[in-house]
């Protein structure tokens, strides 16, 4: 699915270049603007598992180190933001994002020799950023730009189950991330294209460092109560975005 979300905002992204242009630019200086924008992301790197051992239900078990894009994906991404022309090619900007990140379940080690399976509980992301963007080419239809940004994340709580089938153990909703307000911060590459002299259309290539959430008391007295001690990520966000010209 993850491919399948980057090829359609990617084929939206060539789309939106190869629209016909109908006015030219003079620079963004004292230009305002506000914009949408949809989008997804791909893991880059970060583990969402620590390795541990220990027991669990009295029984000899193991965790091993888990990737975070091994449990879970970006899903659509939905953002509005404004932009203000300081100077002839540089803008500073301000988003507000609201998105997902999808989980599914995977074996995560083993206990008494069985597989142990972890499931994630859904996680909701509300992201308040703010930045600078630089454009190479500030006149004309068509301009490209990079940008650095930073901002706050506000992650929700993280649950997970824990089954071992053969033994019948299941540990529902056990507690994993806390409630955790996150400093994030990365750059962002784009090209814009104006379609008239108030609404253009783009697309947006990102990166994006989000530290580790906060750990909540996990099988206390197990050997396992460090593994949730992780969380920290790199991503890729993709976005396509129209702006709307004041």
């Amino acid at each position: 699915m993850k491919s399948v979300r980057a090829g359609f905002v990617t084929g939206m992204i060539i789309a939106a270049l190869s629209w016909p242009a109908s006015v030219l630019a003079q620079g963004v200086e004292g230009t305002r603007s506000v914009y949408l924008s949809v989008g997804t992301g791909v893991g880059l790197s970060g583990n969402v598992i620590e390795e541990g051992v220990g027991t669990l239900n009295d029984e000899p078990g193991v965790f091993v180190e888990q990737a975070f894009s091994n449990h879970y994906s970006d899903g659509l991404k939905i953002r509005g933001g404004f932009a203000w022309g300081f100077d002839y090619n540089k803008e500073v900007y301000g988003t507000f994002g609201y998105g997902k990140l999808n989980a599914t379940e995977r074996v995560v080690g083993s206990i008494a020799g069985y597989p142990l399976y972890a499931r994630f509980s859904n996680a909701r992301t509300i992201d308040l950023e703010g930045g600078v963007r630089y454009y190479f080419l500030a006149d004309g239809p068509l301009r490209t730009y990079v940008g650095g940004v930073a901002g706050l994340r506000f992650l929700d709580e993280v649950n997970t189950t824990l089954r071992v089938i053969e033994l019948g153990v299941t540990l529902p909703d056990v507690e994993y991330f806390d409630t955790s307000t996150l400093f994030i911060f990365g750059g962002d590459a784009g090209i814009m294209r104006d379609l008239s002299p108030s609404v253009a259309i783009g697309g947006e290539l990102g990166l994006r460092f989000q530290p580790k959430p906060g750990q909540e008391t996990f099988l206390l007295a197990t050997g396992f109560q460090d593994i949730n001690d992780t969380g920290s990520r790199w991503s890729i966000p993709i976005n396509v975005f129209i702006a709307y010209k004041f």
